[in-house]
């Protein structure tokens, strides 16, 4: 098991199986290997800033029914800390909207093996296997033309700058929950659904609930076109509740529907409408 974005599970009950870990990291992304041993376990992820944000947001949460500790294994999180900024990944800036994976792993082509494309709007990531292939390609491909466009080549701050869940701590305050949710939809089967709506700053599924999921928009607009057009859809085969969770809202008691929206904008007008025969 690389140890690259392992991550160390303590106080695990001595029931516990892999698919019981499997479960509990269930939304935070695409795991590559769990191991559990006598009361801990160690679960490896595909990507390291799933890692982190396992560490970050399952530390002191519950796993069947005992609060367990979440922390990186020995050594990974000073050994990723002392790459300051991270040589394998690269910021891709000034793509066409048109650019698909397919065309950035063409355009590095001979630069190495490639481990993740991220593909945002606008620009990527792309985190190499090897930091000198990375080094590589920032030195001798930017300025270059994808697709008819002079892109930026640049290593990654620390952070990827624009990944989801760091974009969500400054948040829009554009937020639904999603209820209703399948099992076996995962936060990226909710993500690509809800992204008929309009872009997507964070997504999250059976986090704090099963069956459960939020959603935050860039967007008003596109916030109130999912309350309107996907509310009482299907997705993975189960009719979903799409409602908007007020602003300042961390409870599921200020979510509000598609249909409390309607009737307050209606009793808006209606108040707008005695004024007005009153004056």
């Amino acid at each position: 098991m690389s140890r690259d974005s392992k991550v160390f599970i303590g106080n695990v009950p001595s029931d516990c199986r892999e698919s019981d870990v499997e479960a509990f990291f269930r939304g935070i992304g695409e795991i590559r290997d769990v191991v559990v041993k006598k009361n801990y376990a160690f679960c490896e992820f595909v990507d390291y800033y799933d890692a982190k944000d396992a560490v970050k947001e399952k530390d002191g949460e519950k796993l069947l029914g005992a609060r367990v500790r979440v922390e990186f294994a020995k050594g990974e999180k000073s050994r990723r800390s002392d790459r300051s900024p991270d040589r394998n990944c690269v910021y891709v800036g000034g793509l066409s909207s048109d650019t698909r994976d397919r065309d950035l792993e063409s355009f590095f082509n001979g630069f190495g093996n490639i481990k993740q494309i991220s593909l945002k709007k606008g620009f990527a990531f792309v985190i190499f296997e090897d930091d000198r292939d990375a080094e590589d390609a920032v030195k001798e491909l930017t300025g270059r033309r994808l697709k008819g466009e002079r892109i930026k080549l640049e290593f990654a701050k620390g952070e990827r700058r624009g990944s989801d869940r760091d974009r969500a701590e400054a948040g829009t305050g554009h937020k639904v929950t999603v209820e209703g949710l399948s099992s076996k939809t995962a936060w990226q089967d909710l993500k690509d659904y809800m992204k008929k709506a309009g872009e997507i700053l964070y997504c999250k599924a059976h986090h704090e609930r099963q069956g459960e999921g939020m959603v935050e928009f860039y967007k008003k607009a596109d916030m109130e076109w999912a309350l309107d057009r996907l509310d009482g859809t299907e997705l993975d085969g189960r009719k979903i509740r799409v409602r908007e969770v007020a602003r300042g809202s961390r409870g599921r008691d200020r979510t509000r529907s598609r249909s409390s929206r309607s009737r307050s904008r209606s009793r808006s007008r209606s108040r707008n409408s005695r004024s007005r025969s009153r004056s």
